[in-house]
């Protein structure tokens, strides 16, 4: 008798501890809000060396804005100058076909410079909930075409 308590006790103790362990996660927590971007090295517009930088950031998908994404971009100069800083962001939402939810926009960074002080912007707009994918390049050459899949970032939309 006390054996068979022992055994009944055991096996609901265990499956309160199973089912604590087990259990699945909040639902707004089944993605990261934050994906970093890779790392880009450009030579600046016009294969310029004055104009030249480093391209960092994020993507930004919050669990309270479902359908929205952020993107916000660093751009680092390594030299004081007067260049034209613009970033695209091509985007494609991984369940549309046909393209249809992809698009390219633009993040226009301020035209004067200083060395090693960050320019940044951000642009907000609408993806379908699901997964989707980015590539972010600046408007020069950059590590970004010598390897576009290495610098496609993938994430999930709320």
């Amino acid at each position: 008798m006390i054996k068979r308590a022992v055994a009944r006790l055991a096996v609901v103790a265990g499956a309160a501890i199973a089912s604590t362990i087990c259990v699945p996660a909040l639902a707004h927590a089944h993605h990261a809000e934050l994906t970093p971007l890779p790392v880009a090295y450009s030579l600046g517009e016009n294969f310029s060396v004055p104009c030249s930088g480093q391209l960092t950031g994020t993507v930004h998908t919050p669990h309270d804005g479902p359908g929205q994404v952020t993107v916000s971009v660093s751009w680092l100069p390594f030299f004081t100058g007067q260049c034209h800083n613009a970033i695209f962001v091509n985007y494609w939402p991984a369940a549309e076909e046909n393209g249809q939810g992809s698009g390219n926009r633009l993040i226009l960074l301020p035209f004067t410079s200083r060395a090693f002080e960050p320019l940044t912007g951000d642009i907000t707009f609408p993806m379908p909930s699901g997964g989707g994918s980015m590539t972010v390049a600046p408007n020069a050459v950059s590590t970004t075409y010598l390897d576009p899949l290495a610098n496609t970032v993938r994430f999930a939309v709320a």
